[in-house]
């Protein structure tokens, strides 16, 4: 009877134990509808357009081709400037102007600028002075004079024959395009002209009537040509306008004031 009464006691605390587990479990809560704030939402067909800002692009470091520095912005027209890195000398590297070696020495000093250019030399004044005299020398000695070479004869005569240096150029009719083209290569232009047309203030007016000067560049803002220009003692980096310049470009004969013909657009050009 106990063993009944014990049976079933435990029963019914099985089952109490049981509801209670049931009672304390946690309720699902009752699914409501939200209803949230509407955001906004661009349809699949719509595009974004965002303005493009357009800059002007600029090398910030200069171009470098042999010892011509050139900087130019990377636009379709062309800014900046080309310049290259050449000595400069006077004709008359002390002044002496009553000497007519130097007097006539334009044709010398440009070739000796170019030659040293090229060759990456340098030369003090009296160094120049020495060269200068020591070419006109040559020439008289050789060709039994040595004022006013044309162009060609600067070539043959001082280039090839005096300093053996072969890569140099005439070249006839050109543009002025053409010579900002030579220049942007590296090269250096020599250039026969009537010095009459330069204008230049510190020669001994009004210039002289044959002259040779060396352009070393050219400046695309001012539209000017940079020169080495021996005929002054104040000829380095001196620039003209590229009309000035061309306008005076004037290739003439060989001799002493011979007669000239014409105003040929002839030039030098010096290579590496």
């Amino acid at each position: 009877m106990n063993k009944k009464i014990t049976k079933v006691f435990l029963f019914l605390l099985a089952v109490s134990l049981v509801a209670l587990l049931i009672y304390r479990l946690p309720k699902t809560p009752t699914t409501k509808n939200i209803t949230q704030p509407a955001t906004n939402i661009i349809p699949t067909s719509t595009k974004v357009i965002e303005e493009e800002k357009k800059e002007e692009i600029t090398t910030s470091t200069p171009i470098k081709s042999s010892s011509t520095e050139i900087i130019i912005k990377a636009t379709s027209t062309p800014t900046g400037i080309i310049k290259n890195s050449v000595p400069f000398t006077p004709q008359a590297p002390f002044g002496e102007w009553s000497d007519p070696r130097q007097q006539n020495g334009c044709e010398e000093a440009s070739a000796l600028i170019a030659v040293s250019w090229a060759r990456g030399e340098t030369f003090s004044l009296q160094e120049a002075k020495n060269e200068i005299l020591a070419i006109s020398d040559w020439e008289q000695e050789k060709y039994d004079g040595y004022q006013d070479t044309s162009a060609r004869d600067t070539v043959k005569r001082i280039f090839n024959g005096y300093f053996k240096y072969q890569k140099v150029e005439v070249i006839e009719d050109v543009k002025i395009l053409d010579m900002i083209n030579e220049l942007s290569q590296g090269n250096l232009i020599i250039v026969p002209a009537d010095g009459r047309k330069l204008k230049n203030p510190f020669f001994n007016p009004p210039g002289p009537e044959e002259h040779m000067l060396v352009i070393t560049g050219y400046n695309y803002q001012t539209k000017k040509f940079i020169t080495n220009d021996p005929g002054t003692r104040h000829g380095k980096d001196y620039e003209y306008s590229q009309e000035v310049l061309f306008d005076a470009i004037r290739d003439y004969p060989t001799g002493y004031h011979q007669p000239i013909i014409g105003t040929p657009k002839t030039i030098i050009v010096i290579r590496k």
